[in-house]
This record gives C-alpha cells, sequence and structure tokens, in this order.
C-alpha cells in the first residue's frame, strides 16, 4: 500500500486500460488453446470465458486501484474524487473490453476467436 497526501485520478484510468488489455490477450489466449470439436461446444467455451473475462474486468480494475493507492490517500475529498475515478474506470474498462472483443472477432472472422460473438 503506498501512501500519498494526493493521488492524480488518471492513475485509475491507467490502470482500467492495463486491466482490459491484459484481459482481452488472456481471452484471445484461452480462445486459441481450446481445441475444435465436431459438435461445437467450443465455440460456446470460447464466448464463456470472453464473458467471464469480460465481468472480470471492471472487478479487476476496481480492485487493483483500490488497494494499490485508494487506501493510501489521507485527505476525504480526494478519496472521494479517487473513488469517482475508480468507477468511471471500471465502466470505461468493461466497455472497452467488449469494443476491443468486437474488433478482433471481427477482424478474424474465421479463426477462434472469431466465435466470441
Amino acid at each position: 500500500m503506498i501512501l500519498l497526501a494526493s493521488v492524480p485520478t488518471s492513475s485509475a484510468y491507467i490502470i482500467g486500460v492495463g486491466a482490459c488489455i491484459v484481459l482481452i490477450l488472456l481471452a484471445a489466449v484461452i480462445a486459441t488453446s481450446i481445441s475444435y470439436k465436431p459438435d461445437l461446444t467450443d465455440v460456446k467455451k470460447r464466448k464463456i470465458w470472453f464473458w467471464i473475462l469480460a465481468l472480470l474486468c471492471p472487478v479487476l480494475t476496481f480492485v487493483i486501484a483500490y488497494f494499490a493507492y485508494y487506501k493510501g490517500i489521507k485527505v476525504h475529498t480526494q478519496q472521494t474524487a479517487y473513488m469517482t475515478a475508480i468507477g468511471i474506470s471500471a465502466a470505461i474498462s468493461f466497455v472497452l473490453y467488449v469494443v476491443l472483443g468486437f474488433i478482433a472477432a471481427k477482424v478474424s472472422k474465421t479463426g477462434k476467436i472469431g466465435n466470441w460473438f
């Protein structure tokens, strides 16, 4: 935990984008590691993993920002501002994850990632 009197709210947004990128890459690795099956159950597994990680994205963003920075802020008004930034960052990370996933799925229509949507 970092003890700080002031933390720029941009750090919450950077954490959100970072979590989004890491999780979209993890989703791509998981999607490519699932083997093709003749009964197409592999498609369902890829979609489920994509959406599990989509739900994990804002949670991970919130947890990292909360424990890395928020706990160390001592000024109440700055805590409030940073908590607002964490909430917005969590929402943005979810939307960005879904948008990047949609773009990746459309680019890779015939590949395993194309099964996300």
